[in-house]
């Protein structure tokens, strides 16, 4: 039946704060596992209007929670719907995780953007306007200094034109945005150095400009990201954003919007928190003579001024000051799988890994670096600590901004699985399995039933450090840009010159076998002028053949991180280091293996085994679990009936090549 009055979603007047348990006892925080919710897809079913609550309620109750868009900050049409059926289902269901889907890059023009003024927002340079413009509305003809500086037939279809900025210049000949227009661009005419524009859009007025006295700029942009969507501008982070009349940046407004809007009250109130999806540590890069304009000067900085990544920093102090704002009980999140993302560390209660190791890693060449990501945020994220995968993997369709999915195993799909319950980490998944048999969204076998494998009974074990040690006493680090000293148990390695942008060395590790499985602990002074918790990235690679090399997180507290090479082809492996800036760093407890990165950890009810290697691997299930036995999972038909047959495993156990296994006790 369609419902034509919605009267079963509540009313944003009838959103009260449930007195709900506090949200470190939610059962996703908990310490049993495997840990899932649903995604997006939540959100999906919630926007169409023939869908009735009880019908979505039906679908997305049987996890721990949902996360989803309820704002319609990318997506038009999604909060007159979405707000009221999240905020009835928590309060129905207090014990389950309900998180808002934000993009933390940049938002639709469209939606309330009345407390942004024009510097708020992220501009490429731009171009002085050589013609006088009149204040009447319709499309103009514009004269600028350089045509080149904009673009038509953009974004993810490739069918959007720029958004420009109009803006009068002051008495130094800088931007003042203050005295601004917004439009969008119809044409360029590059012969003429012309530009045709929409006038007067986003809420602003059409102005009059003087020639030689006034000034365009394109907006920094990001997708559209929906069929009826916008180019979405972007926020400007930098510690050095213009500020209002009233002297607040971007990330005033930004943190007060959305602070106001999980208050007591507001119409998130009910939400457990929030995570920012897309949100950037860089600017986009300099390419042909456009970059961005942090400043908001009318020059290209790309956010960094005296080699000080402003924009990283004011992205950072952003995440500080909206936690401040929101409390110590919400829970805040963003995207952190990749190395351009924030890094806001002790700040975020975790990070979401979009694919993992990353989106279109499906052959899961960063093993390592996945998990050294996942594991140092384990140890550094705000408490309650709460980091998930959101499986999905994805490569370029045929047609502008089209992706699909890659045909993918099952046991690649485990493997994914079985990383998140090595690194406590929850699951959530864009890409789903066949329906489940009544026809509803379909469930993976392994997280079914969640907290079915119960507690961890220990951290997980990685079979090859149970191996003989390939290095005979202290590590011999090498290179010419870099100066090393024994100190305390560890190597300090500094850059040869004060002012380096990073530290590149190499260390010889002898290889014994195809596999190669290197750890090492390291620590890490934080870069100057940075905040002290911002950490910095190190990469180890096999030089010269690791094109992307796998990386680790390294601070001022002694971390753990190890790197697994397959398919060596040589007595030894030259290990090349490189660690973004010039402050010392400390290495210690350098150990090599001649063995596969295989991994298993056992929980009370079940146990959990990973295979990474490109040849099978062999568990003694005997030897490794005296007196213990153990049973497939019992499937869904439409899912891999073999490996989850309900058959009963002992002794040796092989797993395949890249395979995850869960197993029942």
């Amino acid at each position: 039946m369609r419902l034509h009055h919605a009267s079963w979603i509540l009313p944003l007047s009838a959103i009260v704060l449930t007195q709900a348990a506090p949200r470190q006892n939610l059962p996703i925080l908990g310490d049993s596992y495997p840990r899932a919710f649903f995604f997006r897809s939540s959100e999906a079913m919630a926007r169409k209007p023939q869908t009735t609550y009880e019908q979505w309620e039906r679908v997305f109750g049987r996890l721990m929670g949902i996360e989803g868009k309820a704002l319609d900050e990318e997506i038009p049409g999604t909060s007159p719907r979405n707000i009221g059926i999240f905020t009835r289902f928590k309060q129905q269901h207090p014990d389950q995780l309900v998180m808002l889907h934000f993009n933390g890059n940049a938002r639709d023009p469209r939606y309330q953007t009345e407390k942004y003024f024009a510097g708020h927002w992220l501009y490429y340079n731009g171009a002085t306007i050589l013609s006088d413009v009149p204040a009447g509305g319709g499309d103009t003809d514009i004269r600028v200094s350089d045509a080149k500086l904009f673009q038509v037939s953009i974004g993810r279809f490739k069918n959007s034109n720029e958004d420009v900025a109009l803006c009068a210049l002051d008495a130094q000949a800088k931007p003042d945005w203050n005295r601004c227009e917004q439009t969008t661009l119809v044409s360029i005419d590059g012969k003429t150095n012309t530009i045709r524009v929409k006038r007067a859009l986003y809420g602003t007025k059409a102005r009059a400009f003087q020639a030689g006295k006034a000034y365009a700029a394109a907006h920094v942009t990001e997708g559209p990201w929906g069929n009826n969507a916008n180019l979405l501008w972007f926020y400007n982070y930098s510690t050095k954003c213009p500020r209002d009349t009233s002297g607040k940046t971007c990330n005033d407004i930004l943190s007060d919007e959305l602070a106001r809007r999980f208050a007591p009250g507001g119409e998130l109130a009910n939400f457990d928190g929030l995570e920012f999806d897309v949100m950037n540590f860089e600017t986009k890069r300099e390419w042909r003579g456009r970059g961005a304009d942090a400043d908001g000067d009318g020059k290209i900085d790309s956010g960094v001024f005296d080699g000080i990544n402003t924009y990283g920093i004011g992205n950072f102090e952003f995440c500080r000051m909206l936690r401040r704002k929101m409390g110590e009980d919400r829970l805040i999140l963003a995207d952190g799988y990749s190395a351009g993302n924030q890094r806001a560390f002790q700040i975020l209660n975790g990070i979401e890994s979009e694919g993992w190791p990353a989106l279109n890693d499906f052959a899961i060449k960063d093993w390592s670096g996945g998990l050294n990501r996942h594991l140092f945020w384990s140890v550094n994220a705000h408490q309650p600590v709460f980091n998930y995968i959101n499986h999905k993997f994805v490569v370029p369709g045929d047609k502008p901004g089209q992706m699909k999915k890659p045909d993918v195993p099952f046991k690649i799909h485990r493997l994914v699985f079985a990383v998140a319950a090595f690194t406590d980490a929850a699951v959530c998944y864009s890409t789903s399995p066949a329906a489940d048999p009544d026809g509803t969204f379909g469930i993976w076998d392994e997280l079914r039933n969640p907290g079915w494998l119960g507690k961890a009974l220990g951290p997980a074990v990685r079979m090859a450090e149970r191996q003989p040690n390939l290095l005979k006493g202290a590590p011999r680090f090498t290179g010419s840009d870099a100066r090393f000293t024994p100190e305390d148990g560890a190597v300090r390695i500094a850059a040869a010159k004060a002012d380096a942008s990073e530290i590149r060395f190499h260390l010889s590790v002898p290889v014994s076998g195809s596999d190669l499985f290197v750890t090492f602990t390291a620590r890490a002074l934080p870069r100057h002028g940075y905040p002290t918790e911002i950490p910095r990235r190190l990469t180890v690679g096999n030089s010269p053949e690791d094109k992307k090399p796998s990386a680790t997180w390294v601070d001022q507290t002694d971390f753990k991180a190890g790197f697994y090479f397959k398919d060596a082809k040589s007595p030894s492996i030259d290990l090349e280091f490189a660690i973004e800036g010039a402050e010392p760093l400390w290495i210690s407890h350098v150990a090599a293996y001649a063995h596969p990165d295989a991994i298993y950890r056992e929980f009370e009810h079940g146990l959990v085994l990973a295979n990474p290697a490109p040849q099978p691997y062999v568990f003694n299930l005997d030897k490794l679990f005296p007196g213990k036995s153990f049973r497939r999972l019992k499937g869904s038909s439409t899912q891999d009936a073999v490996a989850n047959s309900g058959a009963p495993v002992a002794g040796n156990l092989e797993l395949q090549p890249q395979e995850g296994l869960f197993l029942r006790k």
